[in-house]
């Protein structure tokens, strides 16, 4: 796969066997690897999990047309940041279930490496990650233990070469449903994220 993003990557036979049949039921949904999206000079990156069913894998588009993506959405337009972030997930196609495995995970790790190097050379760069899992990908990209860096939401965290990543319990409708996830949590912790960046 490498680090340059490919919408032909079949690396996952799981999902690959996924999208044959999606072509066939919503031959209409964009059904392939979903890229990254917004503005590529911004020092604020969103990372996610992975694509919705009747969201970013129907629009091509992160974020785009689920309810994870309104909150998000809704929050941005709140800051007016949404045309000055870039947003990515970590895994770029919609997974089974709606949850990656790890070889999956694995498979897909070197896009979202690539995206953050990108991100990186920028310098006081700042990473909004959604959710635990996007948290430990962005600490394999580089090479940090999960123990100095807990995953907690709201949490701060400094890294090294200067960036910064702020944790968020993921926008999704299950967690916002079970009260776990407040709009003013949401708004609180993409505000950080945003000061942080220098974008408000």
């Amino acid at each position: 796969m490498g680090s340059q993003y490919s919408e032909s990557c079949h690396r996952c036979p799981r999902l690959n066997r996924q999208f044959k049949n999606l072509r066939k039921s919503h031959p209409a949904y964009w059904n392939k690897p979903v890229p990254a999206a917004g503005d590529q000079d911004s020092k604020l990156l969103i990372v996610g999990l992975a694509p919705g069913m009747h969201g970013a894998n129907k629009s091509g588009l992160p974020f785009i047309g689920d309810a994870s993506g309104a909150l998000l959405f809704k929050t941005m337009a709140i800051l007016k940041i949404e045309d000055r972030v870039r947003i990515t997930n970590v895994v770029k196609c919609l997974p089974v279930q709606n949850s990656p495995n790890s070889s999956e995970l694995k498979n897909c790790s070197s896009y979202l490496s690539a995206e953050i190097a990108a991100h990186a050379v920028k310098g006081n760069y700042v990473i909004f990650a959604l959710g635990g899992v996007a948290h430990r990908s962005v600490l394999k990209v580089f090479g940090y233990r999960q123990a100095d860096f807990p995953f907690q939401h709201g949490a701060v965290h400094q890294f090294e070469d200067g960036g910064t990543m702020v944790d968020s319990y993921h926008c999704s409708r299950y967690n916002t449903q079970t009260g776990r996830l407040t709009e003013a949590m949401f708004l609180s912790a993409l505000s950080s994220a945003t000061k942080l960046s220098g974008l408000d």
